[in-house]
Order: C-alpha cells, then structure tokens, then sequence
C-alpha cells in the first residue's frame, strides 16, 4: 500500500485549528436597544400656572400743579421722599394773597356798617308811613338801598373767601401718600398757576401689576376674581427672584381682537417696597388646580399629528399612548388617562424612537 505524504496530512489539521481559534475570537452579538430613562405615572394635585409679562403700575399717580402763581418760598421735601397724606411739600410766598385777603375783610367790614345803616332807614321809615309823615316813595327807596347793602355784603363775602382761599393755596400739601418724584424746582423759582409741574407722587403700597393673557383664560379670571383665587405670582425679568403675590382684582372690559388677548390687573401690598411703577416683571398666573390628576415630567409628553402621547414600554419595546394634555406647571404637566397610573413613560425620548422600537432602561 501507497502512503500519503507528510504535508497531506497536515493540511486538514492546519484548516481545523485555525477555524476553531477564529471561532474562539467571534465578536459578541451587539446590543441595539435603544437606552431610555422612565418615569412612574403618579397621581396628585397640579397648580396650572400660565407665565406671560407685566409692568408695575402706581395704584394713585398725582401731579402737582399750583393754583396761584408767585415765587417759589420753601421746598419742603427732597427728591424720591416718602411723604404722608396732608404733608407740606411746597409754601409759595403769600404776601399777595394775604394782602388781598385783608383788602376784601375791610371792604366787607364797610358794607356791612352800610348794610347795618340802610337796615336802620327802614324801621325808622315804617311807623312814620302809617301816620303821613314820609311817603311811600321814600320808605320804598330806604328799602332799595337797603337791599342794594345787602347784596354788596354778600358779594364782598364772596370775594373775602375767595382770596382766602386762594392765600391757602400758597401753602401746598401732600394729597395723597406716596414716593415724591425727582425734583427740579427750588426756592426762588416763579411758579405759574394751573402751568408748572412741580413734582409727581406716585401710591405704590398698594401697587397693581398689568398683564395680558390669551382670551382662552377669560374665564379663570372671571373665575378668580369671584372666587377670590386668582393667585399672582411677581419675578423679576429674569424670573429668577420672586418679588412678591397678589391677587387679580380687575378685568379689562374688552378683548384686544387684534391679538385675542384680555388684559387684567393685580394688587399687591409691595411691602417692602420693591416694585417699583413702570418696571417690567414677569408674571405667573394660577389659572386653576387640578386635582387628582395624572402627573409626568413635561419630557415625558410628546406631540404627534393627532395629538399629545407618551412612549410606555410593553416586552422592552417602545408602544405610543395617546393622552390628553390638561395644563403645566414647571417641569410637570397633567394629563388625562387613568389606564395609564402606574406605568413607565418614557422621559425625553431619543430621536430615533418610533413605536416598535428595542429599549433598554437606564437610571438617570
């Protein structure tokens, strides 16, 4: 019998070894599940709060004007004082007036010794008619003058007020509480009446804030201000200090129809005073509470073609729930959907998720 070579016979055992060690070395299969972090469906109470802009505004704004004019004698206030009700803020020199009023008081002390003179005529003229020793004539022109007394009297006591008014006038005060503008007059200035502003106070404990809102919330404001719950929050622009709460007090009485939105008013007790009239701040409106509502992290809902959803997992895969969104607070949003209490919904889905889709739950 032939026998085969050497190097036949290695051949084979050569190609056996080399597939067995590439069948050690084969790669793992890969893992293509797409790694999700999820959430738990829970239920709970959910302030709907709705966040748009507002401005400050002074609850009494006042400008004062004097009512007479003459030199400016005493500013009594400074620039950005809080001032009282009744305080003194500026006192306009009164000799003028006072001289005035003292002209008309001995004018009206003159007519009255007329008026007290004529009045005399007339009782004196009145038994002497009966007997014939003055005519009708005289006793009816003692009565005219003294009539015409009378009438002098009363106009001279109107003037006499007058001035007297017109000297209190000099003397300037407070009509309402408030902060004082910056001033620009002293003393020494000539004041025009009824012309010159010399200063502006602004009320602003309480203060009001203004903002608008989409028509859609016309009636949680009609709502609010019935039932004394229109919470308001105030933040500064940045909305990362929180100034202060109030409650909405007024509605606008017509929609804007060019940008369907209402305007409505807070008021806020501004102590301290922080807000400050004509400042930008943003405003948090609580427009309802839900109660007993279902609750997820707004990363969790998504928006479709028909509607709100979220992304539940059934056998590690991907399935799409459909819900009803009901409102938002923050970084929760309420929806509708009892089936759903328990379950995991998927948090800030990856792009490349689409119903079907392997997953694979990460802790965050």
């Amino acid at each position: 019998m032939r026998s085969l070579p050497v190097k036949s016979l290695l051949l084979p055992v050569a190609a056996a070894l080399i597939l067995a060690g590439c069948a050690q070395h084969k790669p793992p299969h890969k893992n293509t599940a797409l790694p999700v972090e999820t959430a738990t469906v829970q239920t709970g109470n959910l302030p709907i709060v709705v966040n748009t802009l507002g401005q400050a505004v002074a609850s009494h704004s006042v400008t004062i004007t004097p009512q007479v004019s003459g030199i400016l004698q005493k500013v009594a206030v400074h620039s950005g004082q809080v001032i009282q009700k009744g305080q003194l803020l500026f006192q306009i020199d009164p000799a003028t007036p006072g001289a005035q009023v003292a002209e008309d008081r001995a004018n009206l002390q003159g007519e009255i010794a007329q008026q007290q003179y004529d009045d005399a005529q007339v009782k004196a003229y009145a038994p002497l008619l009966s007997k014939d020793y003055v005519t009708r004539q005289t006793v009816q022109q003692a009565q005219a003058q003294a009539n015409t007394a009378a009438a002098t009297v009363a106009a001279d006591q109107a003037a006499l007020q007058a001035a007297r008014i017109t000297l209190a006038e000099t003397r300037i005060t407070a009509p309402i509480s408030g902060s004082v503008g910056i001033l620009s007059l002293k003393s020494g200035n000539l004041v025009t009446a009824n012309s010159t502003q010399l200063v502006t106070i602004n009320q602003i404990q309480p203060i009001y804030v203004q903002f608008s809102l989409p028509e859609t919330y016309l009636n949680d404001l009609h709502t609010a201000i019935s039932d004394y719950s229109g919470k308001v929050d105030v933040w500064d622009e940045n909305h990362q200090t929180r100034i202060g709460t109030g409650t909405v007090t007024v509605i606008d009485n017509t929609v804007n129809t060019a940008s369907a939105t209402v305007t409505a008013r807070a008021t806020l007790s501004n102590q301290p005073a922080r807000l400050w009239p004509g400042e930008y701040v943003q405003v948090d409106f609580t427009a309802q509470e839900l109660h007993h509502a279902l609750i997820i992290p707004a990363t969790a809902l998504q928006q479709g073609v028909s509607g709100s959803f979220v992304y539940t997992i059934k056998k590690d895969k991907a399935v799409m729930q459909a819900v009803q969104f009901l409102g938002q607070n923050g970084k929760q949003v309420a929806i509708a959907g009892s089936h759903l209490l328990g379950d995991s919904v998927i948090v800030g889905a990856p792009t490349r998720l689409h119903p079907g889709s392997e997953v694979r739950v990460i802790k965050p």
